[in-house]
């Protein structure tokens, strides 16, 4: 994994392209394993793990630690051999390579770090709470000295006390105690009402202090005093990358948080993303002509489809209304129903939909957009007959080794999702390619979105190669897709925030 190429790259090791034996049990056992577990089930070999957390910094090793060392690199070796084959045989090669490839790509991004601006976090983090003290001191007055903002409890007997009958009728409750829900998403869901929008504010400045404040210092590396997060493939059903140590693909919007990942001195940020990537990838593996007319003709889906929702013409769709398609586009790739649409519509985008207005909706989308719906629903069926779907470039959504969870949902999603991460891996894996000759490296990535720290003198010529090399890796999936592919021009900055 990541961790093993960062090791032996920072060891000095120049490294050819390796087997890694966790992605070929992943791909077969359709989870995430350590190698003892994957050991046990494919070599049936229990392996002792007591030697692993022994002290490895002492200046010499133990007999027991290096035959643990060795049985390790062994046990790696047999669940290869042994998997290769079945990988081969279910035509997953390609992905598995592609893994393969991108790999180092991660691991030295995770080596490099991303360099954080601290001093503008901690005046960040002083804005923060003087706002939250200020919407606190605020709260107090409205809500009375005995009511606290941060207990469910006590909001929920409050505005029991204080909301007119159907507006409570409509609250959502939970399940046990029938207590109304004070959450974010139920605010927001709420979000027009004047009690709530005060409520909200402070809770989402709360939210910040908690999960982005002081708790971010810890991931503070002492020597380089950068980010270091760790980048894991296969960790997701949908075969997204995983991060954490911290998240910093979750990294908040709000609050000019971002302008704290800035390029290291001496160079600029250089990013580019795929234009609304899942609804393309959707539209190829569906074929649904009417979707890719839009994006051959260069057109925007948003107001196509909000012209066909609303019953009007193309040129007279108003940001309103393609603000309000935005969820009906995206929920149709999560096979949303109308009360799902709904809720995701005011949470996500602000916009106020009922149950029968999105029912409408996603019937002016199916008649819009039929192909597509024929494709959703035979995904549906298939993973209820066989119980799995497949990705382009191979990965499985096993519903019987994973979990059902929500089938048909992720039934339509996990094909789109998962192929357009495959689009992302294999821009990531021509990078090295691509960059070749220039003072470029990757900085960040983001599902649809490649961000790389050069230096000034290379930052145009690096913008153009990302360019090339994103559409390159969108038609090694998608080879039929050369007259719906759009990469914008990539944006060049200071700071995250200013290429994003």
């Amino acid at each position: 994994m990541t961790t093993d190429n960062r090791h032996l790259t920072r060891a000095g090791l120049t490294l050819p392209r390796l087997h890694d034996s966790m992605l070929l049990d992943r791909l077969v056992s359709h989870h995430l394993r350590n190698l003892a577990d994957a050991s046990k089930d494919v070599l049936g070999v229990d392996m002792d793990k007591a030697q692993q957390v022994s002290d490895w910094a002492a200046p010499e090793l133990s007999r027991s630690q290096i035959e643990y060392a060795a049985l390790d690199a062994l046990a790696a070796v047999r669940i290869a051999g042994e998997l290769l084959p079945k990988v081969d045989r279910r035509g997953q090669r390609r992905l598995y390579d592609l893994w393969c490839g991108v790999l180092p790509v991660l691991a030295g991004l995770q080596l490099r770090g991303q360099c954080f601006d601290w001093t503008g976090h901690d005046a960040l983090l002083d804005h923060w709470r003087t706002e939250q003290a200020q919407m606190l001191a605020d709260l107090r007055e409205h809500l009375g000295p005995d009511v606290s903002p941060s207990s469910g409890p006590q909001l929920s007997a409050w505005l029991e006390q204080h909301l007119d009958a159907d507006t409570l009728k409509h609250w959502p409750r939970t399940p046990k105690t029938k207590k109304l829900k004070t959450g974010a998403d139920e605010l927001a869901l709420l979000a027009h009402l004047p009690v709530v929008q005060p409520l909200r504010r402070y809770k989402a400045v709360s939210k910040l202090i908690d999960t982005y404040g002081k708790s971010y210092d810890t991931h503070r590396h002492p020597v380089t005093g950068y980010l270091h997060p760790d980048f894991r493939l296969g960790a997701t059903r949908s075969g997204r990358a995983a991060v954490s140590k911290p998240n910093t693909q979750q990294a908040p919007k709000q609050g000019t948080f971002r302008e704290l990942f800035t390029a290291p001195p001496g160079t600029l940020l250089v990013s580019a993303d795929y234009a609304q990537i899942e609804p393309v990838v959707a539209a190829l593996l569906s074929q649904d002509q009417a979707m890719l007319d839009v994006y051959r003709n260069g057109g925007d889906l948003h107001c196509t489809t909000a012209a066909a929702i609303a019953g009007v013409s193309v040129n007279a769709v108003t940001p309103e209304l393609r603000q309000a398609a935005k969820p009906v586009n995206f929920g149709n790739l999560y096979g949303q129903g109308a009360t799902g649409l709904a809720r995701t519509a005011q949470i996500d985008y602000g916009v106020t939909m009922s149950s029968s207005e999105a029912k409408q909706a996603l019937l002016r989308f199916d008649l819009a957009y039929p192909q597509l719906s024929h494709w959703k629903r035979q995904q549906a069926a298939q993973a209820i007959q066989f119980r799995q779907v497949r990705t382009r470039l191979g990965l499985v959504r096993d519903f019987d080794a994973q979990g059902e969870g929500y089938l048909r949902g992720e039934a339509q999603n996990i094909p789109v999702q998962g192929s357009a991460a495959e689009v992302l891996m294999s821009a990531l894996a021509r990078l090295p390619q691509a960059l070749a000759g220039l003072d470029a490296d990757l900085y960040h990535t983001v599902h649809d979105e490649i961000t790389l720290q050069v230096t000034s003198g290379d930052a145009a010529a690096a913008a153009k190669a990302l360019k090339v090399c994103m559409e390159q890796g969108f038609l090694d999936v998608f080879p039929e897709g050369s007259d719906v592919v759009a990469v914008p021009e990539a944006k060049i900055g200071p700071h995250w925030a200013a290429v994003h």
